[in-house]
C-alpha cells in the first residue's frame, strides 16, 4: 500500500478565497517537497476553482466549493466540488479554445498540466491526477 498524505478546504465561493486558498496549498506542498510542481498545481487549481466559485455556485459567497490536495509518492491529485448543477462535460470534450476566447481554455489546461482528467456524471465535480516531475517526489516518510 503506498502512503499518501491530503489537506482538504472547504471555502465560500468567491474569488478573493481561492487566493487564500492557494497560498495555504503552496505552502503545504512546499512543506512536502513539491516545489518543482507548484506552476503546474496553481493553474490547475486556480481554473478548476474559477469554475466552481464563477459557474458552479455563480459567485454566491452563501454557498461553499470543497478542494482537496492529496499526495503521493509520485502523483498528486486535485479534487474540486461545488453544489451547483454542473455541466455537460462530455460535449464540450472536442472543444478546442482560441487564444482570444474569454472563457472556454479550462479543458485545454487540465489536459496541458494533469495527466488524467474525471468528472462525476452531474459534471460538478472534477478530479485531476499529475505525474509529479523528476526529483519532485513528496519527502514525506510513511509512519
Amino acid at each position: 500500500m503506498k502512503h499518501s498524505v491530503a489537506i482538504s478546504f472547504k471555502i465560500p465561493a468567491t474569488l478573493s478565497a481561492i487566493d487564500e486558498l492557494c497560498i495555504r496549498a503552496r505552502s503545504w506542498l512546499l512543506d512536502n517537497g513539491l516545489e518543482k510542481d507548484w506552476f503546474a498545481v496553481a493553474m490547475l487549481l486556480r481554473e478548476s476553482l474559477n469554475n466552481a466559485v464563477i459557474h458552479g455556485s455563480q459567485n454566491n459567497p452563501l454557498l461553499c466549493v470543497n478542494c482537496e490536495l492529496r499526495c503521493g509518492y509520485t502523483w498528486l491529485s486535485i479534487s474540486v466540488e461545488d453544489c451547483g448543477g454542473g455541466f455537460n462535460w462530455a460535449c464540450l470534450r472536442k472543444h478546442r479554445a482560441h487564444c482570444e476566447d474569454i472563457c472556454g481554455r479550462g479543458l485545454q489546461i487540465y489536459k496541458i498540466y494533469s495527466d488524467k482528467v474525471v468528472f462525476n456524471r452531474l459534471g460538478n465535480r472534477v478530479l485531476l491526477r499529475r505525474r509529479l516531475r523528476k526529483g519532485g517526489q513528496s519527502v514525506i516518510s510513511p509512519n
